[in-house]
């Protein structure tokens, strides 16, 4: 019985389509109907129902796709698991960081640490300008450790994510900004503030939900860092950062928030929960960043 016919069947199974189904499967609708055509002529049974208007499992076909499906999801995790063990025969571990992250207090420590702990390994340092980008990288297996700035929950389906560090947050403001002649921010200035910040994709933080117990009179969402540093520096709106994020040119004062409305700032590192190197990896809880 061919695997790859099975693995057709079951991609039709799953959309009960045969075009979407093709789509997905790179190849031609032709050529999907024939192989499915083929398992079926192996069989002995028809494994769908036909008509101009749907298509629908028989019995034998619902047999076969519960009965095959996990087996599948088996074999690519096991192909996933044996291509990440080759890739780590290289001694490569590729780490993908948001370039808001300050260096000194940051990457270098993180560097310093695989460097005392595995020495053989190699490690290559990509910095990415926005949150969304290290995220994407990680779900598309281009880097290994996706290192990033995160404010409040940091869970991350089929991902495994430890915080690195946890301080309070604070309110950042630019000399451009009608607060930076100010002693403190109280709550009620808060609410009468424009809040900036950078948006992520994974996990998802949409407007309503990010920081909601900051109510503020606007919130400005950006894809980049370097739209975020332009904007603060315009004196636009206020960031809440922790004292791990790099400052551009110009000068810009840190405030505490006020203490109700007070919030952690997270450095978090996220990984594949399979990683070939999760054993190291999810020791870096162990690391002494600069406080």
């Amino acid at each position: 019985m061919s695997i790859h016919r099975i693995k057709y069947f079951i991609q039709v199974a799953e959309v009960l389509n045969f075009s979407q189904a093709a789509e997905q499967m790179h190849i031609s609708r032709q050529a999907l109907s024939k192989q499915v055509r083929l398992l079926e002529r192996e069989l002995g049974v028809e494994l769908l129902e036909r008509s101009t208007t749907q298509l629908t499992l028989t019995e034998v076909g619902t047999k076969v796709y519960h009965t095959f499906r996990p087996l599948m999801r088996e074999m690519e995790r096991g192909y996933d698991e044996v291509r990440d063990f080759i890739r780590n025969k290289k001694e490569t571990l590729r780490v993908g960081c948001f370039s808001g992250l300050s260096y000194q207090r940051v990457l270098a420590p993180l560097l310093q640490w695989f460097t005392g702990k595995a020495p053989q390994l190699r490690v290559e340092l990509m910095s990415l300008e926005s949150i969304e980008s290290v995220q994407q990288m990680l779900e598309e297996d281009r880097i290994d450790l996706a290192v990033y700035p995160r404010l409040g929950p940091y869970e991350w389906e089929n991902k495994t994510c430890l915080c690195l560090k946890r301080v309070p947050a604070q309110i950042v403001v630019s000399e451009n900004h009608p607060w930076y002649g100010l002693e403190q921010i109280t709550a009620k200035d808060v609410t009468q503030g424009s809040l900036l910040w950078v948006r992520e994709s994974r996990p998802r933080a949409d407007d309503h939900v990010f920081l909601p117990q900051l109510r503020t009179a606007e919130r400005i969402p950006v894809r980049s860092f370097d739209t975020y540093m332009a904007l603060l520096w315009q004196g636009r709106a206020f960031g809440i950062v922790d004292n791990t994020y790099s400052r551009r040119e110009g000068n810009y004062k840190l405030f505490p928030l006020p203490e109700e409305l007070t919030v952690d700032a997270l450095i978090v590192a996220a990984y594949k929960r399979l990683h070939p190197l999760r054993r190291l990896l999810e020791t870096m809880t162990k690391m002494d960043l600069d406080p």
